[in-house]
């Protein structure tokens, strides 16, 4: 359920995004998703059958969903620092400690959208 409240937010981000370029037509929604987010277990079709259904109706119906996944932060206290990680379960590039991931960074940012003028 927290899929279709985080569909709803990406497609009100659009439409205030688009409203400033006119009648340009909406094709692709590109978005960053950190590499630890919940979302990143989730089916690629599936993210965009959610996002199709909340877009209906709205200037983001049509557009395909991609998905930009980026390295998350985590913190390790076997050596004391930060180190970047692709999975939850990931270890220390450092010293190779299991990690504790930190959530300082936002999940999912709208990164870009691809127009059709």
């Amino acid at each position: 359920m927290h899929e279709l409240q985080l569909m709803t937010q990406v497609v009100k981000a659009v439409e205030a995004r688009l409203g400033e370029t006119g009648g340009a037509q909406l094709s692709a929604v590109r978005l960053k998703v950190s590499a630890l987010s919940h979302m990143m277990t989730h089916d690629q079709v599936a993210l965009q059958m959610m996002f199709d259904m909340v877009a209906r109706g709205t200037k983001a119906e049509g557009a395909t969903l991609e998905i930009i996944p980026i390295p998350g932060n985590a913190w390790c206290p076997g050596c004391k620092r930060e180190t970047a990680v692709t999975g939850p379960d990931d270890a220390c590039s450092f010293c190779g400690a299991s990690t504790v991931i930190g959530s300082e960074e936002s999940e999912v940012v709208v990164h870009e959208l691809v127009v059709q003028q």
